[in-house]
């Protein structure tokens, strides 16, 4: 987004009530002063000029200090009262591994982050798909409502993980965030190579776009695993080489119900402009248009056909294509 657009936005959202949004671009860090795998957005508010301090509105309604990466295909959150006062051109980063994690399991928390400006708390930042923004959204204000800062709040974001076997709470957890963070890691290893090897034999081992057959295929879930509908059942899966399975958990692609490939020209105007296009030509456009390898169940059984039907026109929605 830039200066121009509308910024706070408003809006009332269903099963929600009123927000306020704050929302940049995430991109990439580029300078030898930064680590390489940092990314950031950079707050300027319309109107503002350079040598202008900036105020993020923080009072009613609440405020989310958002950032959505086109990359990696997921929002990142950072605590907008910790960033409410600012100078031009701010710079609020995000580190690599949070947007990776967070492409990859649907949600991702950061370790807590000492601010200058936050007074002695520690910022928490949350990283996840669109599907799951409204669950971010109300357990954000859960924790805003009981002031949870630092160790209480990472803890608090990593339990209430969504569809994970670790009991979700509206309090603060009792056990540490490096136990919660074991347990969750575990059991996704464990839903991960069922799954992968459920879904892999569909496709005879190989991946549904390229055909690539070097037993690197993975399991790639339509609807995300950690969102809402996101089950470990062959339906909800492709068999994806790793190349397509990143492009398609950030929905750089999507694929219609009827098994065609439909690419973001957006996202890719976006890697063009940023001067990270090489390989795209050969890797995906090249396959714009054209239908995946089908599963074996795929029209032989039509229930599954049907629920993975279903499934591709709710990732084909999420990703507004």
């Amino acid at each position: 987004m830039t200066g121009e657009e509308t910024r706070p936005a408003i809006v009332t959202i269903p099963d929600f009530g009123r927000a306020r949004f704050y929302l940049w671009t995430v991109t990439h860090v580029a300078s030898s002063d930064r680590p390489p795998d940092e990314f950031k957005i950079q707050l300027i508010l319309p109107g503002q000029a350079r040598g202008d301090r900036g105020t993020l509105e923080c009072d009613s309604p609440p405020t989310f200090l958002l950032g959505y990466s086109p990359d990696f295909g997921v929002f990142v959150a950072w605590e907008a009262a910790m960033h409410a006062d600012f100078s031009f051109s701010k710079a609020v980063q995000v580190p690599e591994g949070l947007l990776s994690e967070a492409r990859r399991t649907g949600w991702a928390v950061a370790a807590p982050r000492s601010i200058r400006q936050a007074n002695g708390y520690k910022e928490v930042r949350v990283a996840c798909t669109s599907g799951n923004l409204l669950h971010f959204m109300k357990q954000s204000y859960l924790a805003d409502a009981q002031r949870l800062n630092g160790n209480d709040r990472e803890a608090f974001f990593l339990v209430n993980t969504p569809n994970i076997g670790t009991a979700p709470t509206t309090t603060t957890p009792a056990k540490p965030a490096k136990t919660i963070r074991r347990r969750i890691a575990l059991e996704r290893l464990e839903r991960d190579q069922r799954f992968a090897l459920l879904v892999r034999k569909q496709y005879d081992f190989a991946c549904a776009v390229c055909s690539t057959q070097l037993n690197i295929a993975e399991g790639a879930h339509i609807i995300p695993a950690c969102e809402p509908k996101g089950v470990d059942e062959v339906w909800n899966g492709v068999s994806l080489c790793p190349n397509h399975h990143k492009l398609f958990d950030a929905k750089v692609y999507v694929v219609r119900p009827t098994l065609e490939i439909v690419i973001d020209s957006h996202a890719i105007e976006f890697f063009m402009e940023c001067k990270r296009s090489n390989g795209l030509d050969e890797l995906l456009i090249r396959y714009s248009g054209c239908q995946i390898r089908r599963p074996a169940f795929f029209e032989r059984d039509s229930e599954l056909t049907a629920r993975m039907k279903r499934a591709l026109e709710v990732r084909m929605a999420s990703a507004a294509l």
